[in-house]
């Protein structure tokens, strides 16, 4: 277009457009003969139903051009012309500091507020007065959505200086919420050293297989297995079991065991005193600290359920060396390879004591190894750490799925491991649990729920013993952390598996 104008002087195209200007009458058809003239030789067609000839002024791109210049067009600035007046005639002031304390808080918003039917928004968000926050709140978390869900349901519709902020504190308030909640992640691995020497450290537990009851000890040193059946399940036939294994290998240093009523009585405790034992015991429904054990009885019975002789089995598992090190659990407890039915020449029966130190060296070194692995698969994560008199939350029991609050009495002696104090429980009963069965929580939301249990749901702690218990301590008023059953007491038409997990019956029909 410009190119075809060339040398035109008054004719000016902008785009699509042919703006042609004259001084006088006769100057401005001279000119606009010419680009017609041009337009025809260029075959261009023009509109001349668009044509504004001999006009004293044209609109054109928001303005209005006159021969006394460029105007606006009253069409594009109606908008602004008829603005109503401002009604407060000193509007937002030029600083923060000097702004009413009751809108001082929308300061940083205050370009993008406005005002229809009476009603103020925020962009397309309408704008909630103090009064009205609460009720707003309720209705966000009215369905007890999680916490990202709920901010952005709000953020879609409504607007209040940091509502964000105010909506996590009301979600992390509401009791409801604080009791039903996913588990906590899995925190880090953490090894246990292996001994210096063996049958320093041995961990034990008890398990059934097919109806039987067993008892099984494991030496950490050198993984070690002694298996008893067991007649009764009751601290005394415990304690005689443990004595037959302890006169065949020795009195270890320290013993592990998880937190059953056997392994928490009086009469197990005046045991390990009179031998000179440390007795440690894991935090309750936490089976992984007494992890060496529970490994174990799974060979055990993984063995157990292929062979038909339970002896055998246990002798050749002692036999077979450890992988890695070249060396079976009787070599490294015994300092000698025991016979089996396998054929041997006296040299290799013959003992052999082995290097103590590089035996845990590859040991150490193989927990290291599984830790990484552990810690990079599970996606573990350092839980922080909870001050005393602080409130919190249990994790659900067996048999139901809620949150139990209570307070941190104090830190535990053993690692990860915390006294708490439940919120109903009577006479001041004290639990033990370890970090990740707690959650942090707040006053507010530790408070009662006011609802009724659902039928789901039955209470744990009335009901019979499972197995038998010990006897009780003479001071029955003396708080005891060790006196917890744990809530590991069940109905007796209820079966839990070890694990913690209820076993549904099959449903068959009533004839």
């Amino acid at each position: 277009m410009d190119q075809m104008l060339e040398g035109i002087i008054g004719a000016t195209a902008i785009i699509d457009d042919i703006l042609i200007a004259g001084r006088n009458m006769e100057e401005h058809d001279k000119i606009l003969k010419q680009v017609v003239e041009r337009a025809t030789k260029h075959n261009l067609r023009l509109n001349f139903d668009k044509c504004f000839v001999r006009k004293a002024k044209v609109a054109y791109m928001g303005h209005v051009i006159t021969d006394k210049g460029l105007l606006p067009d009253p069409a594009k600035i109606q908008a602004v012309v008829e603005m109503p007046a401002p009604q407060n005639k000193e509007g937002w002031p030029d600083l923060k500091v000097e702004t009413p304390f009751e809108v001082r808080e929308y300061w940083d918003s205050r370009d993008l507020l406005s005002v229809l039917d009476g009603i103020i928004f925020k962009g397309l968000n309408i704008v909630i007065p103090p009064s009205l926050r609460d009720n707003m709140l309720k209705l966000i978390h009215k369905s007890h959505l999680g916490m990202t869900k709920c901010k952005k349901r709000a953020r879609e519709v409504m607007y209040w200086p940091r509502m964000n902020t105010e909506v996590e504190r009301y979600i992390e308030n509401c009791a409801l919420c604080a009791s039903y909640q996913n588990q906590q992640p899995a925190e880090p691995l953490k090894p246990t050293p292996t001994p210096d020497l063996p049958y320093m450290l041995v961990g034990c537990d008890l398990f059934d297989f097919q109806s039987k009851t067993y008892i099984l000890t494991v030496d950490y040193y050198s993984k070690y297995i002694d298996v008893l059946p067991l007649n009764s399940t009751n601290t005394t036939a415990i304690v005689e079991a443990l004595k037959s294994i302890f006169a065949t290998h020795g009195i270890p240093t320290t013993l592990r065991s998880d937190n059953g009523p056997q392994f928490s009585s009086s009469e197990f405790k005046k045991f390990s005193k009179e031998l000179g034992i440390d007795h440690q015991t894991s935090s309750p429904h936490f089976q992984s600290a007494n992890g060496e054990a529970e490994r174990s009885i799974q060979t055990v019975k993984n063995l157990w359920r292929k062979s038909d002789d339970k002896h055998l089995s246990l002798l050749d598992y002692r036999t077979t060396p450890l992988e890695g090190i070249d060396l079976s659990p009787s070599q490294l407890l015994m300092g000698r390879r025991t016979r089996n039915t396998l054929l041997a020449s006296k040299e290799v029966l013959k003992p052999n004591m082995n290097n103590s130190m590089n035996v845990k060296r590859h040991f150490d070194r193989e927990k290291e190894k599984q830790k990484f692995y552990y810690d990079k698969r599970r996606g573990v994560k350092e839980l922080p750490t909870i001050n005393d008199k602080c409130a919190v939350r249990m994790t659900p029991l067996p048999g139901s799925k809620e949150w139990k609050q209570g307070t941190i009495v104090k830190h535990s002696d053993k690692p990860r491991s915390y006294i708490v104090q439940r919120s109903d429980s009577e006479n001041n009963r004290l639990y033990r649990r370890n970090r990740k069965h707690l959650r942090t929580s707040t006053e507010t939301a530790s408070k009662d729920i006011n609802r009724e249990t659902t039928s789901d749901n039955f209470e744990l702690d009335n009901l019979p013993n499972r197995i038998e218990t010990a006897p009780k301590e003479a001071n029955d008023n003396k708080l005891d952390v060790s006196k917890e059953r744990d809530e590991e007491v069940m109905r007796s038409d209820v079966t839990m598996t070890k694990s913690g997990r209820l076993v549904k019956k099959p449903e068959k029909l009533d004839l």
